[in-house]
């Protein structure tokens, strides 16, 4: 399964240049959509998600005014020879290639070295206005596998001012995080009606990875 995605990894539906026209637009837009996988990769990273371990998410997290509803089951427990490792190498690679090409750059190298897996079950309650930790830097993707769900970005935790992206299988929603040109702001975001099964991989840039306990 991993030597397959291997020989298909820099192979993604959106070429160099257009990830690199959409990177260039991120700080402006706080989130986009495009294309990334093709059929055959999303089939071998679906089916690979099958075998992980996963956990319920914890259904309240912050706390008074910063509160967050959360429903899901999720892993962050994926092994070396696993194929979401190989699309993280790959998308790390992709991303930094994209990053050359813009002038001035904005952010120096992207590194996906945070991995987690999500499931929604159908009539999930999603997940409510939130912005990512702080500690997560420069870019956030979030690879779709599986499911119809409705993903937003907002201008607060009220969820004020709505904006839709699509993010249909294969689709990969890209965010800035602080670091990424000269925003420091964290774009707030939900997830809600949840249709069908859903599968996401979220990859970021973790700041702590590497530092002593």
């Amino acid at each position: 399964m991993t030597a397959d995605l291997r020989l298909i990894e820099d192979d993604f539906v959106t070429t160099t240049g257009q990830l690199a026209d959409a990177l260039a637009r991120l700080e402006a837009e706080d989130a986009l959509t495009l294309p990334l996988l093709r059929e055959d990769q999303r089939e071998v990273l679906l089916k690979a998600s099958e075998s992980l371990t996963y956990r319920i998410a914890r259904p309240l997290v912050g706390k008074d005014d910063r509160l967050v509803e959360q429903d899901f089951e999720l892993t962050m427990d994926i092994p070396p020879a696993s194929p979401f490792r190989d699309l993280a190498a790959a998308l790390t690679r992709r991303t930094n290639a994209a990053l050359d090409l813009i002038t001035p750059r904005p952010m120096e190298e992207m590194d996906f070295n945070d991995l987690i897996v999500q499931r929604y079950q159908p009539g999930s309650r999603g997940i409510t206005a939130h912005r990512d930790h702080i500690r997560y830097r420069g870019i956030v993707a979030l690879v779709i596998l599986a499911g119809e769900a409705r993903f937003f970005v907002c201008d607060d935790r009220d969820g004020r001012n709505l904006r839709e992206l699509p993010s249909p299988p294969g689709s990969a929603v890209l965010m800035r995080a602080p670091g990424f040109g000269t925003r420091r702001d964290r774009p707030f975001h939900l997830l809600k009606d949840i249709a069908s099964f859903r599968v996401s991989f979220g990859l970021r840039l973790d700041t702590r990875v590497g530092e002593p306990l």
